[in-house]
């Protein structure tokens, strides 16, 4: 078979089997509950196995063993803690933010990121702009600055976070900047920046082709390489801009769970209720900066969208920038939480129901006063740890084989499936008592608050091994999540939650790297603890 024909079977392969699943879903009349699931598995297993099939059309590439692994643009953080301030220590902030909106979507497609819609969204219009916010703080210690960086897109991969850090290589040296994170919003309405969201037969075809003839620079992607590109540069001119910006002042905060801002569309229906206002107010009287921690999907716009949107986060930041604030956003543990505007948006408000939304949650942060918020004491901590996840998804794994999904990968075994992903999870101490996790993609929340499924309920007939991760750490203390930070290895679900992606409210399994990808996040970050000596249980 030639290298036209192998493609377009393997397209076909692909087709044929999802057709089928769909075909005998519908045909299956049958109340028998244990007859459904069966029927349910096999078609997981011809898409699974389809995909499979479609992954060996491409050659198999050099893949280093795990021993062979080399380290780059990774940054491990602060090599000690410290528990107590240095004498007259003072936080030191700076803020920037970039418009990273393409000036350009008029002459070319720029593929909206966030929904598998057929064809596949495009963005014609441009509703608010997205932007890349940044936050680069420290404490005085002289011990090192970290930068945190939201951007206003579903997500971003190692590979491209690794590249920005490149961008930034000489410049974090020359100011003792220790850590650099990137994360998203998870804006299903903004430009594609992972690359499984364009037109992916017309994509896979062409790779197939290209990587069978030597070819890799000329697979092509969801992501447009020009934007790609002008995203590194805006962010690295930002983070500079960030840095340059620093100047001391106190730091407040408040952790509120009154506003019931979201709900969860899957079991065992949990969410974390908080949200957190993280306020820095300068000594020379200049810009407050507020930073946002919560968890709530920004889809309101849906998938035959065609306007460019940060969703409600745009508002959210409208609101504090009417105020005279800066805004950075953080999204947190939302696997399958959604946006609950029932108790937030008053009848008869203008505007649509995502605007609203942002904007009530914004005026509701402004409206808690500094006397009534915490005092955090000038103690910056942060440690990151690589950590190797296992690849079990076949569906992933095609596309990443496919230089679709550009994660970093390594052999730990001799089986051509033997494919572990490499990413990282990190740990934060601000002060005496607020925490946060790091997290690689969307994590469920029952991980972090407690609720995950016994034995009894779990599809598998397991419980969950671990403590709720608000648990390890010591009493008093807020544990926060920071999701898609760093990587997005798509959803991380407890494993004992990890079942047949075509069963009802399943979705979230087919874009998992794997089975065990909850384990082994919260095992990587039980070990930061410990390193620390922060473990408690």
């Amino acid at each position: 078979m030639n290298k036209k024909k192998a493609a377009v079977a393997g397209i076909a392969a692909v087709a044929a089997a999802a057709a089928l699943a769909a075909a005998e879903f519908k045909r299956l009349k049958s109340r028998d509950k244990d007859l459904k699931k069966a029927v349910k598995l096999e078609e997981a297993d011809a898409i699974s196995a389809a995909f499979k099939g479609l992954g060996k059309l491409f050659p198999a590439g050099k893949v280093p063993n795990i021993e062979d692994y080399v380290s780059e643009n990774f940054y491990q953080g602060h090599e000690t803690f410290r528990d107590t301030g240095v004498r007259g220590g003072k936080w030191r902030l700076g803020y920037a933010r970039v418009d990273i909106t393409p000036d350009d979507y008029t002459e070319k497609n720029y593929y909206l990121g966030g929904y598998l819609s057929n064809p596949p969204g495009v963005g014609k219009s441009v509703l608010d702009p997205i932007y890349a916010r940044i936050i680069c703080i420290d404490d005085s210690s002289g011990r090192g600055s970290a930068i945190f960086t939201a951007i206003d897109t579903v997500g971003i991969t190692s590979k491209d976070v690794r590249a920005i850090r490149a961008r930034l290589k000489d410049f974090a040296k020359e100011n003792n900047i220790i850590s650099i994170n990137i994360s998203a919003t998870h804006a299903h309405s903004s430009v594609d920046t992972v690359g499984i969201w364009g037109e992916l037969p017309k994509i896979i075809k062409n790779n197939i082709k290209e990587l069978r003839a030597g070819r890799p620079q000329n697979t092509i992607s969801g992501k447009d390489p020009a934007f790609m590109e002008a995203l590194g540069e805006k962010i690295e001119a930002g983070v500079q801009a960030a840095f340059a910006d620093m100047r001391k002042g106190q730091l407040l905060y408040k952790t509120f769970n009154d506003l019931k801002y979201s709900h969860d569309k899957r079991k065992p229906y949990v969410v974390d209720e908080n949200i957190t206002k993280l306020h820095f107010i300068p000594d020379d009287g200049g810009r407050e900066t507020i930073a946002v921690f919560m968890a709530a999907h920004p889809t309101a716009l849906g998938e035959k969208n065609t306007e460019i949107s940060a969703d409600y986060i745009y508002y959210l930041d409208e609101e504090a920038n009417k105020a005279g604030s800066n805004l950075i956003f953080f999204q947190g543990p939302q696997l399958a939480v959604a946006q609950d505007r029932g108790s937030i948006v008053p009848e008869g408000a203008e505007g649509r129901g995502f605007q609203e939304y942002g904007r009530a949650i914004g005026r509701y942060l402004l409206a808690i006063k500094p006397e009534d918020e915490t005092k955090v004491e000038p103690i910056l901590n942060i440690r990151h740890k690589e950590i190797f996840v296992p690849a079990g998804n076949h569906i992933l794994m095609t596309l990443m084989k496919a230089k679709i999904v550009e994660s970093i990968a390594v052999k730990k075994g001799r089986k051509a499936g033997d494919m572990v992903v490499v990413t990282e999870v990190g740990y934060v101490e601000m002060g005496k008592h607020l925490r946060f996790a790091l997290i690689p993609g969307e994590f469920a929340p029952e991980m972090l608050v407690g609720g995950t499924l016994t034995a009894a309920e779990s599809c598998v007939g397991a419980d969950w091994p671990f403590p709720p991760m608000k648990k390890m750490l010591a009493e008093g203390t807020d544990l926060i999540i920071i999701g898609l930070c760093n990587d997005l290895i798509g959803y991380i679900l407890p494993d004992n939650d990890y079942g047949c992606f075509l069963e009802e409210g399943r979705y979230e399994e087919a874009v998992s790297i794997g089975p065990q990808a909850g384990s082994t996040v919260v095992s990587g970050f039980r070990d930061i603890l410990r390193e620390c000596g922060r473990l408690v249980q």
